[in-house]
């Protein structure tokens, strides 16, 4: 969502200073990014967001992702390559070449090389007061199909690659070019570069009563299972090519403190995107040794009956 309309923003206005007040992640200039080590940003970035933008409390990640974030990979292009010529799926769809380096903030002394993995929802199309339509996880959805519906021909910032809601993917922008899709970087641009943008087909539709147009309901569940596993897929191939696990975040957080911010993702199972990782990592071709610290959610994974990774549409 780009803004609260009026009504949902006098609304947050009348609510208790605690409910009000959202607490920004630390951000600390002299590192480029935000305070703590990794596995503390992703825990204060990846806060449930709620309705009107609020922010649920900080709570520890599922025990897959936590094992990984800030962590040197042990995956090579080479397996990853593998994996994505056997099941069909071209490397420009999960970002770029699997081997090249990430984008880097050429606006800063020393250039870091992109450490975020943020997460969004198209928050479109927007139904206004009428239901949600039930095909929208179908083919015959045209939002489904990027011939039809291509976000790259759309105005304003772009994500670099887009994901929708059976689990297709396009990219837009190269996850080796820098590009910002978020107000932190607008206020920062020297920071562009340090974020990867990811957005997942969400429609929405108004808040009865919310204000005119807004767009403050999402489905839910908020997303499908092939959307987690090509997201998966994503973060997967980004943190080979940086060689470290990158650090996830929300759109919504990283924006927090902005005027006019962001609602986005909605109803996003951080479960199901662990689940998802873990699946994909088990993989013969892509096998992450588990710890004991995950071994017991690899364990439930494998229990789960799921599909599998859809090929492209």
């Amino acid at each position: 969502m780009k803004r609260l309309p009026t009504l949902l923003l006098l609304l947050c206005l009348s609510l208790p200073a605690a409910a009000q007040k959202q607490a920004a992640c630390p951000y600390a200039a002299w590192k480029s990014g935000f305070k703590g080590d990794a596995r503390t940003q992703a825990t204060c970035l990846l806060r449930p967001v709620k309705l009107y933008a609020r922010l649920g409390a900080s709570a520890p990640l599922p025990a897959f992702l936590d094992s990984l974030v800030g962590k040197k990979t042990t995956l090579e292009a080479a397996q990853l390559r593998t994996y994505l010529a056997t099941h069909g799926i071209d490397e420009k769809d999960v970002g770029g070449a699997v081997d090249a380096p990430l984008s880097r903030a050429v606006g800063r002394l020393a250039a870091p090389m992109a450490r975020y993995f943020v997460i969004h929802d198209t928050s479109y199309p927007n139904f206004l007061l009428d239901a949600i339509p039930g095909h929208i996880n179908d083919a015959s959805w045209d939002f489904n199909d990027f011939n039809l519906r291509n976000p790259e021909l759309g105005g304003g910032p772009k994500g670099h690659v887009y994901v929708n809601r059976l689990g297709g993917s396009l990219q837009v922008r190269d996850f080796g070019t820098p590009g910002y899709a978020s107000k932190l970087e607008k206020d920062k641009p020297s920071l562009t570069g340090l974020f990867l943008h990811v957005e997942l087909v969400q429609p929405r539709h108004s808040v009865p009563g919310g204000g005119k147009g807004n767009d403050g309901l999402a489905p839910d569940p908020g997303f499908t299972p092939a959307q987690y596993e090509r997201l998966a897929l994503l973060y997967i191939a980004a943190s080979v090519r940086k060689g470290t696990w990158l650090i996830p975040a929300f759109h919504a957080v990283i924006d927090t403190g902005f005027a006019n911010g962001h609602d986005d993702p909605q109803n996003f199972s951080l479960t199901a995107w662990s689940q998802a990782i873990a699946r994909l990592t088990s993989n013969s071709m892509l096998l992450v040794a588990p710890s004991a610290a995950n071994r017991r959610e690899r364990e439930h994974v494998s229990r789960v009956s799921v599909e599998k990774l859809p090929q492209q549409y």
